[in-house]
């Protein structure tokens, strides 16, 4: 007889065994979900949850919005809105974009139409970190005017004059590396805003005095700074100015008739060194000076500005700046040393090329230049000219004795036989070109012209 074990069945027997119910296998996934969850991310999601619960008549009800509405809330500060980057007839605003062009990282041997003063009239300023690379201020597109290749050839190969073109499309002429909606690309600055102001002088309204004491201070800093020692180099022009007897000293004496004796007295010196005035009168100013245009981003000079930076900052290295093409020049590199021999610093050389202080055909329309423009004279000569003529027009009693004594003597040297064929060549230059005085119509009385001479 089989037991009752056996008539009972397998069914019966597994019964027995506890079995695993479906909420004790659900308990045990979420533990294993729980042991590998982040718990930031188990911490963010129970806040939100909870913030999700609260109930929202609890936080606010429109009484309580309407309230608020009503209560007197303290403005927060706004932030300021940024300045503006489209200015084109600003010229501070064009000596800063300028000012971000370095030697070291934006080659200067490009044409004048892709060059550092033909980007920053367009609106570009240049990029540190990448070379050759220009953006624009005010639309932030960048556009890198790289020069031909060594295989290609200069600028002047056809290549050159290709990719020449194709910049000038992009930065100059079209403005097409500007956005569609860039004001640079309709409106750039006009070339008559880079120029020095009334062709550099600005004799009306007193601007000749104005120029004189504003070389005068000039000078009287770069004395303080001790740049009197450096020795100079002139351009042939200004060396056949000075050579003259009283050269030199007419450029003391007309920033003498401009000087108070109260601010002799304080500056403890009657007049300013030769070499000084020169640096002045040249365009060139002590880095850190009153005018407010040289305070702007430096840009490196030539190598005598390739020192280490650390003596940028040392006081007893003065830098010489020029407001126009924001060139620097470390002052050290000229002074008279010991160990090695003396440099002239040339006061033409080092402006760069496109300043107006050596280009006279700054601030001019770009064709080439005609009959009036060969008679235009760069910035220099105009403030030199303008010096010594205004020690002409003020001389002091002995220095008008003193020409006209001379003036005496060269009258009487001149008529010596020697000098014949210098005052027929006197004569010759009077009269004029050769022919032009068969040309000339000499009126009568009445009006009615009579024959040629």
């Amino acid at each position: 007889m089989a037991s009752a074990e056996d008539s009972l069945g397998p069914s019966a027997a597994s019964s027995s065994v506890p079995a695993l119910s479906k909420r004790k296998f659900l308990d045990s996934i979420a533990a294993l979900d729980a042991a590998v969850r982040d718990p930031l991310a188990t911490t963010a999601a129970s806040l939100t949850k909870r913030r999700r619960t609260s109930a929202p008549h609890r936080t606010s009800t429109p009484a309580l919005e309407a309230i608020l509405a009503r209560t007197p809330r303290a403005s927060t500060p706004s932030k300021a809105p940024p300045p503006p980057s489209y200015l084109p007839t600003s010229l501070p605003a064009l000596l800063d974009r300028l000012a971000t062009y370095r030697l070291t990282t934006f080659s200067p041997s490009k044409p004048p139409s892709l060059s550092a003063l033909s980007c920053a009239l367009h609106g570009w300023v240049h990029t540190p970190s990448t070379r050759e690379r220009v953006h624009c201020v005010t639309c932030g597109q960048g556009v890198v005017v790289l020069p031909p290749s060594a295989g290609d050839g200069a600028w002047s190969s056809p290549v050159g004059q290709r990719l020449r073109q194709e910049h000038e499309r992009l930065v100059s002429s079209e403005g097409k590396g500007h956005a569609e909606t860039c004001p640079w690309r309709l409106r750039p600055c006009a070339r008559s805003l880079y120029r020095l102001p009334s062709g550099g002088l600005g004799v009306q309204s007193g601007g000749r005095r104005r120029l004189l004491e504003e070389i005068a201070s000039d000078a009287i800093e770069m004395d303080a700074a001790g740049l009197s020692t450096i020795e100079v180099a002139l351009p042939p022009a200004a060396t056949r100015a000075l050579d003259v007897a009283d050269g030199r000293e007419r450029l003391a004496r007309a920033v003498a008739t401009v000087r108070e004796p109260a601010a002799e007295d304080h500056e403890g010196t009657a007049v300013p060194s030769t070499t000084a005035l020169l640096l002045a009168t040249f365009g060139w100013k002590l880095l850190g000076s009153s005018s407010p245009l040289v305070a702007a981003a430096p840009s490196l000079a030539r190598s005598a500005s390739s020192s280490s930076l650390s003596s940028l900052h040392d006081p007893g290295s003065p830098i010489l700046a020029c407001t126009y093409c924001t060139r620097r020049i470390l002052a050290s590199a000229y002074s008279p040393s010991i160990s090695s021999p003396p440099r002239a610093f040339d006061l033409v050389q080092q402006h760069q090329a496109f300043c107006p202080h050596v280009d006279p055909h700054v601030g001019q329309p770009p064709p080439a230049a005609t009959e009036t423009d060969l008679r235009l004279k760069p910035g220099w000569q105009i403030r030199l000219e303008a010096v010594l003529q205004s020690a002409l027009a003020a001389p002091t009693e002995e220095g008008d004795a003193g020409r006209q004594q001379t003036g005496a003597q060269d009258v009487e040297e001149k008529k010596h036989p020697s000098d014949t064929r210098e005052i027929l060549s006197y004569v010759r230059k009077l009269l004029g070109p050769k022919g032009t005085l068969k040309e000339r119509v000499v009126l009568r009385g009445n009006g009615s012209p009579a024959k040629p001479v």
